[in-house]
């Protein structure tokens, strides 16, 4: 803070300052090209056009751009095409008379791994006890795993 003299005149007021004080999104059209006025006649030129190196920018990230959406698109597609034609194949639901699914099994329709049967009163443990499951193994390929209750463990379904 610096001390002014008595007989210091007010300062004049910059109008290209006030203006700058609000954000741009709350001023009007007409202070904006009031700001626009007093940019130009400061000599700062406002250009409302696109220049050629924009237009050429913005066509060659739309070209390279949709072939890089092209590419993964496919790719999308390809790993897809991998996955069982339907959801059906992944979760078989076996049904009660009255309509609800008393049990779902889980796992792919073509044998290569083993299949779980989720019922609504599976313990906790059991559920633990998934994290350690290795269905692909050569002894469990292919066969329905239920939750053995005496052993604590999950084994494969003696009616089948």
């Amino acid at each position: 803070m610096t001390d002014e003299p008595a007989n210091a005149e007010p300062r004049t007021v910059d109008p290209l300052a006030a203006m700058l004080d609000r954000p741009l999104t709350e001023l009007t059209v007409d202070e904006l090209m009031a700001l626009k006025d007093e940019f130009e006649k400061r000599g700062i030129r406002v250009n409302h056009k696109v220049s050629f190196e924009q237009m050429a920018l913005a066509f060659a990230l739309g070209n390279f751009s949709s072939a890089f959406i092209g590419a993964l698109g496919q790719r999308a597609a390809d790993s897809a095409a991998k996955l069982p034609k339907r959801v059906g194949d992944l979760v078989r639901t076996r049904v009660r008379r009255k309509g609800k699914p008393d049990e779902y099994q889980v796992g792919v329709g073509d044998g290569s791994t083993a299949t779980i049967v989720i019922t609504a009163d599976l313990p906790d443990e059991a559920r633990l006890a998934l994290l350690d499951l290795d269905v692909t193994a050569d002894e469990l390929r292919g066969k329905l795993l239920r939750w053995d209750e005496s052993v604590l463990a999950w084994r494969p379904d003696p009616d089948q």
